[in-house]
């Protein structure tokens, strides 16, 4: 998002509180008592922790002397229905995913990566015994002939089939374990900081699966708030909170401190490892994935890239 855009988007809050009236009365009178959100099972409760943290402190830092709505977490939701829900608008007001097309033309897309596109950088959980087969893989072309595992509707499914990798769609979270240890697939593609915790959640029972560290397999991925296109008050007032977190440094040091995020830090921890990029071709043209001051960059993880 160019500079001049930040000052256009922040021209235009500062209109909409405007136009909304000069009196904090009248500015409180148009905030909502309540933000709606999915909840979550409980092996994505970290996750969960981590976007409605950073949501609440948006809503904090931009409600502009409104008072600030609670959180309410409602049903639990698979993102199909979630999409589907937002777009009726009903039930959630904010829902956390990635971005594509169809997506931002369905509903409002808050475009401030709420990872700084974290999860586009992809490390393997694998077997211990697949460790010799990654050592030798420096390119797209050696990684192509092994098998990953995606959760069904994920997507990041067609990324990586775009780039010619093959693909198996598994139903459920914990199946794609199973589907591991059971020679099924070689590998489950994880973003830069998701594998740590859930490898350790599940050692007792697959004790054979492991963090190949030393390679990463990247792509552009714009993981978003979004909201009903009609919300546009609501857009605003998140977007607005984020980019305060940004201008501070809170964005940076949230990461740092969360459970979810920190052992990611620092990027460029170790020596001699090796990225492979792909394309996006699900990315909204418009995407710049570029700028560093919302998204991390290639360079900064230290890596030799392929």
């Amino acid at each position: 998002m160019p500079a001049l855009w930040i000052l256009v988007r922040r021209a235009l809050l500062a209109l909409l509180i405007a136009f909304c009236g000069d009196s904090l009365v009248l500015a409180q009178s148009l905030a909502p008592q309540v933000v709606r959100v999915a909840s979550a099972k409980a092996e994505f409760a970290i996750a969960q922790d981590y976007f409605v943290g950073l949501l609440k402190r948006a809503l904090e830092l931009g409600a502009q002397g409104r008072p600030v709505p609670a959180i309410q977490q409602v049903s639990l939701m698979e993102q199909k229905q979630g999409l589907q829900e937002m777009v009726r608008g009903k039930i959630i007001d904010v829902y956390w995913m990635g971005t594509d097309p169809e997506r931002e033309e369905k509903l409002r897309a808050i475009r401030i990566p709420l990872d700084r596109g974290l999860l586009g950088y992809r490390r393997f959980i694998t077997r211990q015994s697949m460790t010799h087969v990654f050592d030798g893989v420096h390119s797209l072309s050696g990684l192509r002939p092994l098998v990953a595992c995606q959760g069904k509707d994920w997507p990041d499914t067609p990324i990586l089939r775009a780039a010619g990798l093959r693909v198996i769609e598994v139903a459920s979270f914990e199946r794609m374990f199973q589907q591991l240890d059971l020679l099924k697939c070689d590998y489950f593609p994880r973003g830069f900081f998701e594998a740590y915790s859930e490898i350790n959640a599940r050692k007792k029972k697959h004790p054979d699966l492991i963090l190949y560290e030393s390679l990463v397999l990247h792509y552009p991925f714009g993981l978003y708030f979004f909201v009903n296109q009609k919300n546009e008050d609501l857009a605003l007032w998140i977007e607005q909170g984020l980019e305060a977190m940004i201008d501070s440094g809170e964005f940076l040091r949230y990461m740092h401190a969360h459970p979810l995020t920190r052992k990611a830090f620092p990027l460029s921890g170790s020596k001699g490892l090796r990225m492979i990029e792909i394309n996006n071709p699900r990315l909204p043209f418009d995407t710049h994935a570029k700028d560093s001051r919302y998204w991390f960059q290639p360079e900064e993880f230290g890596y030799s890239v392929n």
